[in-house]
Parts: structure tokens; sequence; C-alpha cells
């Protein structure tokens, strides 16, 4: 559990984000780019960006970009 801690602590001071929140992050990016480069089912991107199910995602790109995938994906 320390070492655990410590991995936390030291990634968060290099990168500035925790582990999740850096992973999270990445997830979106890649959401985005699906949304904008395809017409997959939210589903699909989901799945193809990591998340546990389409549930997760649009929470996650909500608090991430502020938008719903579905606007982001009609704007």
């Amino acid at each position: 559990m320390a070492a655990e801690i410590h991995l936390v602590r030291v990634f968060k001071a290099a990168t500035g984000e925790t582990p999740h929140r850096y992973l999270t992050r990445l997830r979106v990016e890649e959401a985005k780019r699906l949304l904008r480069g395809t017409d997959l089912a939210l589903d699909r991107i989901a799945a193809r960006c990591g998340f546990a199910g389409p549930g997760p995602l649009p929470a996650a790109f909500l608090r991430h970009t502020g938008a719903r995938p579905s606007a982001y994906r009609n704007s």
C-alpha cells in the first residue's frame, strides 16, 4: 500500500495529475477523436477507449470536456 501511495505522489508530481485522472483524460481524448472521425455507436467507442461499459463514458466525457458526447459529435 505504501508503494502505491508513493507511486501516485511521484506520478502526480511529474504529470500534475493522478494516474486515474491521466488515464481517463487519455480515454476521453480518444473518444473525442472517434466521435469526430467515425460514426461508431457510443457503446463501441466506450469499449474501444477502455471504459467498463457505455455508462461511464458520458459522465467522464462531460467532466473532462463540459459537453455530452452527442453534443460534441454534433458540433
